[in-house]
């Protein structure tokens, strides 16, 4: 409840502070250097703009960003482990 108004927050408030914590306690854990490059942290940003935005025509397009994105970061982390597991590194 707000303690000005003594109205129940809407629940795209409470979205958008859980997801904002959950960047600030990786943040505090980690670091900017890693907190930028981490995919819990993207998809909480990427929570924060869905619960702000999810109405906007961008939306779609943000979407398959941060998707490909996630994609792509997965692939550069995780190909190379994969590719040593199954003999094939250099």
């Amino acid at each position: 409840m707000s303690a000005l108004s003594g109205k129940p927050l809407p629940p795209v408030a409470w979205e958008v502070a859980v997801a904002s914590l959950l960047i600030g306690c990786r943040l505090w854990i980690y670091g900017l250097a890693f907190v930028a490059q981490d995919w819990f942290s993207i998809l909480c940003a990427f929570w924060i703009f869905s619960a702000l935005g999810s109405r906007s025509r961008a939306w779609p397009y943000v979407a398959g960003a941060v998707m490909s994105g996630l994609l792509i970061l997965y692939g550069w982390r995780q190909l190379p482990l994969v590719w040593a597991a199954l003999g094939f590194s250099p």
